[in-house]
Formats: C-alpha cells, sequence, structure tokens
C-alpha cells in the first residue's frame, strides 16, 4: 500500500486536486483531517478566558455578593 500525505484545502464540490492523479480510478482509503471553529478558538484563547466563560454559563457563584465574607463564614464553621 502506498500513501501520500499533503495539506490542501478543498474546493468547494469536494473534488480531489490533481495532484492524486495516480490514486484515480483506483480504490483508494481516505482520512480527511481539519481543525473544528471549537478547537481553534479555544487554542487562542488562554486559560482565565476560557474560565470566566463558564463560570458565566454556570452561575455557581450567583448568590456570593462578599466572596472574601464567604469564604471566612466557610472556614469558621469547619
Amino acid at each position: 500500500m502506498k500513501a501520500i500525505e499533503m495539506e490542501t484545502t478543498l474546493s468547494p464540490d469536494g473534488k480531489l486536486p490533481a495532484s492524486f492523479r495516480e490514486a484515480f480510478g483506483r480504490k483508494v482509503r481516505v482520512i480527511i483531517l481539519f481543525q473544528e471553529e471549537e478547537q481553534q478558538k479555544a487554542t487562542t484563547e488562554d486559560g482565565s478566558v476560557r474560565l470566566m466563560a463558564l463560570a458565566g454559563k454556570v452561575n455557581a457563584f450567583q448568590g456570593i455578593d462578599d466572596p472574601v465574607a464567604f469564604q471566612q463564614k466557610l472556614r469558621s464553621q469547619s
């Protein structure tokens, strides 16, 4: 089995580039790898930005007006 690897942009009609001409008309196995938009966005943001975005969705701290007082109260109960 022969392997050919290259990086290219697929045309909107999905046809293979002419550089694969050697494989035309043959039975082939095609693996297409592409980066998803969400992954691209996640890799460009630092962790704190992603964490804050998640915290905004979860609303876990919605009822805490004063985080310092909240922590002090928790520690005094232990």
